[in-house]
Formats: structure tokens, sequence, C-alpha cells
């Protein structure tokens, strides 16, 4: 009787795990991929990406590879849809050092950012 108390308790705790894992929303999907963004990672990029928008995550991450850059105050925000994409919103600063000049503080551009759930997860897809 024990063993079969155990292999219960093991079988939820994985589909516990498993649930929580997938759990994303739009706003995280778009977070994570501004952050890998700064950080220049383009493999992450690219799998945070949706598979129309890879091609694009791919040149964004070139554009922050040769600098040191960090994200402040990252703050995104649903604000509504279109057809199958939720749209997000995003307030931050980027703080950019290149070869050891004075750090430059700039404002995350006023973009509204698209994503879009394939495989079961939420991915950035580009722009509006």
């Amino acid at each position: 009787m024990p063993r079969k108390l155990t292999l219960t308790l093991l079988v939820l705790a994985t589909l516990l795990l498993a649930a929580c894992a997938q759990k994303s929303s739009p706003t995280q999907a778009v977070e994570a991929y501004l952050q890998a963004q700064i950080a220049g990672d383009e493999d992450k990029l690219v799998s945070l990406s949706c598979a129309a928008w890879e091609e694009q995550a791919v040149a964004a991450a070139a554009s922050f590879r040769s600098v040191d850059a960090r994200l402040d105050d990252l703050a995104c925000q649903e604000v509504g849809t279109d057809g199958d994409f939720t749209l997000v919103t995003c307030s931050g600063t980027i703080v950019i050092q290149y070869r050891g000049e004075d750090p430059r503080e700039q404002s995350l551009p006023n973009l509204t950012y698209r994503a879009l759930q394939e495989d079961g997860t939420w991915k950035m897809c580009g722009t509006q």
C-alpha cells in the first residue's frame, strides 16, 4: 500500500510541475524576449519567437552583441488583441555601455508587441 501511495504522489507532483512549467503569459513572453535581446542571446531569442519572427530575432540579437546592456524597471501589460495575437506594451529603460564609455539610458521604444500562442507556449511574434 505505501508503494502505491508513493507512486501516486510522484505522478501528481510530476503533473503539477509540468503544469507550472507551461504556465506563461503574453507579457512574460515579451519580457523574456526583451531580456534575451539586450543580452544578445540569439539562441534564446529564437526559442522565444514564433516561427514567423525567428529571422528578425537573429538580427535583434546581433544589435546588442557588442555592448553591455541591461533593462531597468521593465513592466509589460496586455492592451488588447488583434486576431490570434495578444497585444503587449512595455515600459522601462535600456542602459547601454559601449567599450568603457559612460552608460547611456534610453526609454524602451514606444512599440506594441504581438504575442502568439504557438505549440502551447506564448511567443513574441513581432511589433505593430
